[in-house]
């Protein structure tokens, strides 16, 4: 960790040792909450400027494999030892999960919790998290429908589900969406039986105790299979996060929590052979990871106004609000960060009795494919072009909706075979069912779910920094009604349509863009 010494005079000197005495080189010395900072040497000595920042509190340390360390700093003393405390080097499987919440009490038969939930200390990001999709990862209705191949009602039997598929196995699935009632049983956990810790999907104890992540690029070691973590022994407790200088506190900084590698053991999950969530390896391909650009700083941007990440009660200081991460993580329920994420310039002409329309669709700041995530997301471009009383033109030339993009009336949002463009990872069944020299008898669905025996039919998806344009023709005749209205618009899908109407699900397109255009007459 490379970490230039912003100040030149000495005003605070001191040592970083371990617990026995011996110097730590390179250990991270900041005067609490602010940029100033210096790393110790090879002797573990550190020489630091206090002047810039008076008013701070304490002076700390840190290094790799130890909690942050500090010291209260006084204006009578220059010299500092500091002492840092090593995280023990394992990890208790028999450690009981702490709640985030306060408002979800936790059934003392099950486990004994030490220590409070995180909300009590922590009340804004406490509140950001349950704006956040991983606070309801355990409880979300398209991830238990779809689980379990019902509808919103429960009844069995409607849509797809990887339990009417896999009636007699559960699956990895909570191995990312409730990973810690899977820590114990990560290929059998049921979602059905929740204690109230496990119920909060992914909480701030089990995102803090994680102290490596790994890429697995064979398959079969989803998210808690692929990840480290380091649960204290009863006693004693250790929190990991991205601030070096949280003290006093079980806490440690770890570059991890910095990093894209943190989100691929979830966000990057091969079934099959088939690589079903793609998100980390599209960001890894991309000019984002190129440039340094990871996933926590679009996701977790700082929201500019919280200004303590602990409350002032519970030790929290004041810091600067761009270096304090947001737990809302911005995705897909945040309509203007999904906005801004993509553009639909489009561009019209009319040419001898014909129509042309040009729909330019750019990934403007996703560092991943768009759209990307669950297999099963999707947008469409829909592209319109009608006369002045409202009549379609007919299209003559170019694409038009594929069936997935909703077969029905159009009034409740089924476009297939309209002039237009899907964009989405398309499956298909790697074998026709049923398969009974398998004893797999599935009901055929296309496309196909991702928890299946698959294929990529085709991935017509935009990658980071990409763009798609499509062409299309219209006929326009002498006797067309002018002028000429054109209509693009972008629409994103949290699913297929089909799937979205069996479950009875009624969650509205989100429109992502949308452009208007009038032609009057053809040029002379």
């Amino acid at each position: 960790m490379f970490l230039k010494t912003i100040s030149v005079a000495a005003d605070i000197s001191g040592i970083v040792m371990d617990e026995f005495g011996k110097p730590i080189v390179n250990a991270v010395v900041r005067i609490q909450g602010s940029p100033f900072a210096t790393q110790s040497d090879s002797t573990g000595q550190f020489g630091i400027a206090a002047k810039s920042n008076p008013t701070a509190k304490y002076l700390t340390a840190w290094s790799i494999g130890f909690y942050n360390g500090g010291t209260a700093i006084s204006k009578e003393r220059k010299w500092y030892d500091l002492r840092l405390k090593a995280i023990p080097d394992s990890d208790n499987p028999n450690y009981a999960w702490l709640p985030c919440s306060i408002s979800r009490p936790f059934d003392s038969s099950d486990a004994v919790v030490e220590g409070k939930p995180c909300e009590q200390c922590h009340p804004k990001v406490a509140i950001q998290w349950r704006q956040d999709a991983h606070s309801k990862s355990a409880v979300n209705p398209l991830f238990r429908t779809f689980f379990y191949g019902t509808n919103t009602l429960g009844e069995k039997g409607i849509g797809p589900g990887y339990k009417s598929d896999f009636a007699n196995s559960n699956g990895n699935c909570a191995t990312c969406h409730i990973p810690m009632l899977a820590m114990k049983n990560p290929f059998n956990s049921d979602p059905n039986i929740l204690d109230p810790v496990a119920s909060e999907g992914i909480n701030c104890d089990f995102c803090h105790k994680i102290s490596d992540a790994e890429i697995d690029r064979t398959g079969g070691r989803p998210g808690i299979l692929s990840y480290k973590f380091k649960r204290p022994s009863q006693g004693n407790q250790v929190f990991y996060g991205p601030l070096d200088d949280v003290f006093p506190g079980d806490d440690s900084y770890h570059p991890l929590y910095k990093q894209s590698r943190y989100c691929a053991p979830c966000h990057h999950g091969k079934f099959w052979n088939v690589l079903a969530y793609s998100e980390f390896q599209e960001w890894a391909d991309s000019s984002y990871a190129k440039r340094n650009i990871h996933c926590q700083q679009c996701h977790m941007k700082p929201d500019g106004v919280m200004t303590r990440f602990a409350s002032k009660e519970h030790g929290g200081i004041a810091r600067n609000p761009g270096t304090l991460a947001s737990h809302v993580n911005f995705g897909i329920k945040d309509v203007q960060f999904m906005k801004e994420s993509i553009s639909l310039k489009t561009q019209a002409s009319l040419i001898k009795g014909r129509l042309h329309v040009t729909a330019e669709v750019k990934n403007v700041s996703a560092g991943h494919h768009y759209p990307t995530g669950n297999p099963m997301r999707n947008m469409l471009l829909l592209v319109e072009a009608t006369d002045r009383n409202g009549q379609r033109l007919s299209l003559v030339h170019g694409e038009k909706l594929p069936e997935w993009a909703g077969v029905g009336p159009l009034e409740k949002g089924n476009y297939a075979g309209l002039p237009g463009k899907g964009y989405a990872k398309v499956l298909k069944d790697l074998m026709l069912y049923p398969d009974r020299r398998l004893n797999r008898d599935f009901v055929f669905e296309y496309p196909a779910p991702h928890w299946r025996p698959t294929l990529i039919e085709y991935d017509s998806r935009i990658p980071a920094d990409g763009t798609d344009s499509s062409t299309y023709q219209f006929q326009v005749l002498e006797s067309t009604p002018k002028p000429i209205q054109i209509t693009t618009r972008l629409i994103y899908r949290r699913t297929y349509k089909k799937w979205l109407d069996a479950k009875g699900f009624e969650i509205a397109d989100l429109e992502l863009a949308i452009n208007r255009l009038a032609i009057k007459r053809q040029p002379t």
